[in-house]
């Protein structure tokens, strides 16, 4: 699939890089301890982030030992994740009650969300090796990131800082026939340093529906490769890119008699490359700053039904991102910053079937948008931190989308922090919304324009004074106006179309998130969650949205014991009841069933054998609970791992 790298695109970018470029800045990982890249269009300290934030180290993922991002993501205050089966099955992730593509994804700063898949990122594919850190910000961030940042923004960042020479290794065997391998090094010489990372899982996988015996396996390999050059004190040039190549098992619906997931043979195998170029210009004690990226995403997804190929979808996206910053006032203070970004994004996107009487799905699409934001932190004084920032995306086929946000620190004392945000989000429509699946029998709508959100929030933390428990408490709210609805039925046509809803749907609820350490040995994380997540019918009654369970809660407790050779990590995850939609034949006129709520545990031990080797094992599922998270499709029993990791270093 190429790509229409179009020459006024080009001409801009190498014009603002031109010009603009010794006012560079360093949007580098720096001090990665104290500052959060992903909570503004410049790192902000996390003390000073007034949005809800949950940043996931390397020591705490392999302390969990968690293989897939989505599973990792349950840990998260207000996150509900629901999965058609085991691993490597489709996974869609709610926050706070929005919906699964008003969340967008970050790869080392690459936009990772599918155009090809709804906007929705496809968390089945995304394994946790080789991350060195996961920055989560809840809570509408339209404002700085754009469309599909409605409900927050997930950044995921790789290891790149090489302080040695070295290599690491693990293997590990164990339920299901699962085998995981890892790979990855780094090397630093003089001002250059190169990281890269290969990891490996496959699995025959168990029965993911109700009936039958026949295993959905999963096979995934994760590539990725980082070169950071320091061409003096002031330049800086970064590449770093990532491959995904995996093969699910899937089952296929009976639409006879359950309307329930059946047995088959089908198989989806999917690809995915992430590319990012910047360079970086900040001299020491410089008052402007800037940044210019090229980041590049690109997506195939095929479906193969019983052997034979049966639709495939593909999506391609270039991104443009120019930075600039300016320091006002007294520049050693730096109290007060001023941030503007241009960005141009081209995006698109293929599907390939066979035709039928029902349609010719066959269609090639694509469209444009150039983005303009604007950012201005201030530290007037001590412990006060403000933010106000502002976006206008202006979409070539649809209507423009503005946003901003104002949001306010202010710490009280050294132990106590309040803190609140006030914005709105946006979220262009996806490519199915504008033409549909079949689009010779789905009537476009030119008046079809972005969802937009208008979203609160307001909290404290609370720390003691040895700094040993924190305590945080926010309460939230957020209306989603415009929301889309792809399957609205043309009585003129007989056609299917799209049309943005007149009734709001509004997400409101209350977060606790207690940490803290009970010993030098033993540390607790612990999250409660209560989302009352409802939309109006057509008659303006309210009812519950599908997926968002009301009550979720998580304690992870991690140990060190026997002189710190050893550690045990025990995670409990709660989730309560929830609805989801049901369409029975022989109508399959939509009804609500309610799931079940559960609960899973799981345990992960590891003792270090030598300085170099390290035993792992754990148990995922340790109560062996009997639950599902979408209607029909059984989640994995208990299951146990075994391993081995290494680490060799001169």
């Amino acid at each position: 699939m190429q790509h229409p790298f179009r020459l006024r695109a080009s001409a801009a970018a190498l014009f603002s890089l031109c010009y603009l470029l010794p006012a560079a800045a360093d949007e580098s990982p720096k001090e990665l301890d104290q500052l959060v890249v992903t909570a503004g269009l410049e790192p902000i300290s996390l003390g000073d982030v007034a949005s809800s934030v949950t940043v996931i180290t390397r020591e705490e993922i392999e302390q969990r030992q968690v293989k897939y991002l989505g599973d990792l993501l349950r840990q998260v205050a207000g996150f509900a994740v629901s999965q058609s089966g085991g691993p490597g099955t489709l996974t869609q992730v709610r926050v706070r009650g929005a919906e699964a593509n008003h969340l967008l994804v970050l790869m080392d700063g690459v936009r990772a969300n599918d155009p090809a898949s709804a906007d929705e990122f496809q968390y089945q594919y995304a394994l946790t090796a080789n991350i060195e850190r996961i920055e989560i910000i809840r809570g509408p961030q339209s404002a700085t990131w754009g469309t599909d940042a409605l409900a927050g923004v997930i950044n995921i960042i790789r290891r790149k800082e090489v302080h040695d020479q070295h290599i690491a290794l693990s293997a590990e065997y164990g339920s299901f026939d699962t085998i995981n391998l890892g790979v990855d090094g780094g090397i630093r010489r003089g001002r250059a340093q190169l990281s890269a990372g290969l990891a490996y899982l496959d699995t025959d996988g168990s029965n993911i529906s109700r009936q039958g015996d026949e295993r959905d396996g999963a096979e995934n390999t994760n590539l990725n490769a980082a070169l950071d050059f320091a061409a003096s004190d002031a330049w800086r040039l970064l590449f770093s890119a990532q491959h995904v190549d995996s093969t699910t098992a899937f089952d296929d619906f009976d639409y006879a008699l359950t309307g329930l997931p059946v047995d088959a043979d089908r198989v989806t195998e999917a690809e995915r490359n992430y590319l990012r170029a910047e360079v970086q210009y900040q001299p020491d004690e410089a008052r402007l700053s800037g940044g210019f990226s090229v980041n590049w995403m690109d997506s195939e997804n095929e479906n193969i039904s019983d052997g034979v190929f049966n639709s495939s979808t593909a999506a391609e996206t270039l991104e443009l991102r120019f930075k600039s910053s300016v320091l006002l006032g007294d520049q050693a203070a730096k109290a007060h910053r001023l941030t503007f970004l241009l960005e141009h994004d081209e995006v698109d996107f293929s599907q390939r079937g066979i035709a039928s009487p029902f349609g010719d799905p066959n269609q090639q699409q694509d469209y444009e948008a150039t983005s303009y934001a604007a950012e201005y932190v201030g530290n007037p004084f001590t412990g006060l931190n403000w933010t106000l920032s502002g976006r206008l995306d202006d979409f070539s086929d649809f209507d423009q989308a503005k946003t901003w946000q104002l949001a306010v620190s202010q710490r009280i004392s050294p132990a106590l922090r309040v803190r609140g945000s006030v914005g709105t989000g946006s979220k262009a429509p996806t490519f199915t919304e504008r033409f549909g699946f079949y689009p010779d029998f789905f009537l476009g709508n030119p008046l079809l324009k972005p969802e937009t959100s208008k979203g609160w929030e307001l909290g404290f933390e609370l720390q003691s004074a040895n700094e040993d428990y924190r305590l945080g408490v926010a309460y939230f709210s957020q209306t989603l106006e415009d929301e889309i609805d792809g399957f609205v039925f043309d009585l003129d046509t007989f056609f299917f179309t799209a049309q943005n809803k007149t009734n709001d749907s509004k997400r409101k609820g209350l977060e606790l998130v207690l940490d803290g350490n009970l010993s030098d040995a033993l540390s607790f994380s612990a999250s409660y969650t209560y989302v009352d997540a409802h939309e109006r019918d057509a008659t303006g009654q309210p009812f519950r949205e599908a997926r968002r369970p009301r009550h979720l809660a998580n304690l992870n407790a991690n140990y060190r014991f026997a002189a710190e050779k050893a550690n045990a990590n025990l995670n409990i995850n709660y989730n309560g009841t929830q609805l989801d939609n049901f369409f029975p034949p022989p109508f399959f006129a939509q009804q609500q069933v309610e799931l079940d709520g559960f609960v899973v545990v799981d345990l992960a031990l590891s003792w270090q054998l030598t300085d170099r080797l390290q035993l792992v094992g754990r148990v995922n599922n340790l109560l062996d609970e009997d639950y599902e998270e979408v209607l029909g499709f059984a989640r994995p029993g208990r299951a146990l791992y075994a391993g081995l990791r290494g680490r060799f270093a001169r």
